[in-house]
C-alpha cells in the first residue's frame, strides 16, 4: 500500500480535540490498541487523524479500510455526515458541520448546471445558475438539527459578525447563540453610538497600513537598512510543521530591511526547540543578541501540572547593532529584561486571538526604541496590535497577514487595508 497521506482540506473538516479529549483518546489507545480501522481514500486520511497521529508517535498497529467516491466533494459529504453523527459536538459545531454540507452540496449542484448546461452548447448562459437554485438551506439545517429556523438565523448572524472571543465562547458551549447574538447586538448599538469625530478632525494622524498578503511581498515593498523598529509576533513552533524551514524563508530578508541604527523585537514561544532554531541564525548575523526580554503574565489559569511547570510568560528576542539608537527606558519598571504585564482578556482590554500581546508591551517596546515618523514593520501583525500602537504613538506603521478574518479585525480596530 501507498503511503497515507493528510489532505489538509479533509483535514480542517474535522473539528479539532481538546487536549483532554486527544490525552483522552491517547490514553485509550495506548491501552486498547487502535480498534477503529483508518479510513482511507485514494490513500488520503477521511477518518481517524487523531488516531493515526497516536499510532505514529507510539508506534502503534493498527487496520485502514479504503472508500470509493467518485469526487472530492463526495468525499467531503461523507466526512461531514460521518462527523456529524459520530462525535458528540457542540451546537455551534453541528451547525458548522451542516452549514458547510449545504455549501457543499449547493457547489455540487452548481457544477452538474453547468455540465447540463454545456452540453452541445459551446457558450452556454450561466446566469441562470444561481436562480435555479431551490434549495432552502436555511430550512434544511434546521431540519437536520432539530432546530427552528429562526436559531439557524440567529447562528447565521452570529458567525458572521462575531469577534473570535464570542466565536470561540459559542465553540466550546460557555455561552448560548442566545447570549452571543444579544452581545453582539448591544455592541452593534453602542459602535452606532460612537462618534468618528476625532478621526474626521485629525485626517493627518498617522493610520497603520495593512497589506493581506504573505510576509516574503510584503518585505519586498521595503529597500534594505530603511525601516527603524522590526517588530513581530511570528507563529510559534506549535502552530508550525518545520520551525528551522519557516525561519529560513523570512528573518534574514525582514532583518536587512532594518537601519543599522535600527533594533528589532521578534517574538517567540518559550519552547527549547523554537529558542534553539532562531539563536542558530542569528548568532550567525553581525546583529547583537541581548538576553530575552521575558513577557510574563499573571491573569491566566492552567490545570494543575504534574510532570511539567505551567508556562506563563513568552519570549522576546531584542537584537541590536553598535550602532543603534540607544534605548530609552527611563522608567524604573521598564528597564529591566521581565516585562510583567497581565495578557489581554476580557477583563484586561479586548482579546482578538489567543497570542495577542498587550498594548502596553507594544506602548513600551515602541516608546524605548522609536521616535516620532520613524518607520515600524510588522510581517506577521494578525489583529494589527503592534502597527496600531504604533500608529498612535505617531510612527509609521506597516503590516501584512495572509489570514483575512485578522485583517478584517484590524480594519476595524483602525488600520487601513491595502
Amino acid at each position: 500500500m501507498k503511503q497515507i497521506e493528510i489532505k489538509e482540506e479533509f483535514k480542517k473538516l474535522i473539528p479539532a480535540l481538546t487536549k483532554e479529549e486527544y490525552k483522552q483518546l491517547e490514553d485509550n489507545c495506548l491501552e486498547e490498541g487502535i480498534r477503529e480501522k483508518i479510513i482511507l481514500w485514494n490513500n488520503y486520511i477521511i477518518d481517524g487523524h487523531n488516531r493515526y497521529n497516536i499510532a505514529k508517535q507510539w508506534n502503534l498497529e493498527f487496520e485502514t479500510e479504503s472508500k470509493s467516491f467518485s469526487s472530492e466533494d463526495e468525499v467531503q459529504i461523507w466526512m461531514l455526515d460521518n462527523q456529524f453523527g459520530k462525535r458528540n459536538l457542540s451546537d455551534a459545531q453541528r451547525y458548522l458541520n451542516r452549514k458547510e454540507k449545504r455549501k457543499l452540496l449547493k457547489e455540487k449542484g452548481k457544477k452538474k448546471q453547468i455540465q447540463t448546461l454545456k452540453q452541445g452548447n459551446k457558450n452556454p448562459d450561466l446566469s441562470t445558475i444561481d436562480k435555479t437554485e431551490t434549495i432552502n438551506s436555511r430550512k434544511e439545517i434546521a431540519d437536520e438539527l432539530g432546530w427552528s429556523t429562526g436559531k439557524v438565523a440567529m447562528a447565521d448572524v452570529v458567525f458572521k459578525k462575531a469577534t473570535p472571543e464570542i466565536e470561540e465562547k459559542v465553540l466550546k458551549n460557555k455561552i448560548t447563540f442566545n447570549q452571543a447574538y444579544k452581545q453582539i447586538k448591544k455592541e452593534e448599538k453602542v459602535n452606532l453610538i460612537k462618534t468618528t469625530k476625532e478621526e474626521r478632525q485629525d485626517v493627518n494622524k498617522n493610520q497603520a497600513i495593512i497589506y493581506n498578503e504573505s510576509c516574503i511581498d510584503f518585505l519586498q515593498r521595503f529597500e534594505n537598512n530603511s525601516v527603524d523598529l522590526l517588530l513581530t509576533d511570528p507563529p510559534y513552533s506549535t502552530d508550525l510543521d518545520n520551525v528551522d524551514e519557516f525561519i529560513n524563508t523570512w528573518l534574514l530578508t525582514a532583518l536587512d530591511k532594518v537601519k543599522e541604527t535600527g533594533r528589532a523585537f521578534i517574538c517567540i514561544g518559550a519552547y527549547p526547540i523554537e529558542i534553539y532554531s532562531y539563536l542558530k541564525v542569528l548568532l550567525k548575523t553581525n546583529w547583537i543578541v541581548d538576553n530575552p526580554l521575558v513577557w510574563t503574565y499573571r491573569n491566566t489559569l492552567g490545570v494543575t501540572p504534574k510532570m511539567k511547570y505551567n508556562l506563563n510568560y513568552q519570549f522576546v528576542l531584542h537584537l541590536y547593532k553598535e550602532k543603534s539608537n540607544p534605548l530609552d527606558n527611563r522608567i524604573t519598571n521598564e528597564m529591566f529584561s521581565v516585562q510583567d504585564i497581565n495578557a489581554p482578556d476580557g477583563r484586561v482590554g479586548d482579546r482578538y486571538h489567543t497570542w495577542q500581546k498587550p498594548n502596553e508591551l507594544a506602548i513600551r517596546l515602541i516608546n524605548h526604541t522609536t521616535k516620532e515618523n520613524n518607520i515600524i514593520i510588522d510581517p506577521f501583525a494578525c489583529t494589527g496590535t503592534f502597527i496600531l500602537n504604533g500608529a498612535n504613538l505617531g510612527r509609521k506603521t506597516y503590516g501584512c497577514d495572509i489570514d483575512t478574518n485578522a485583517i478584517n479585525i484590524a480594519y476595524e480596530r483602525g488600520c487601513k487595508k491595502v
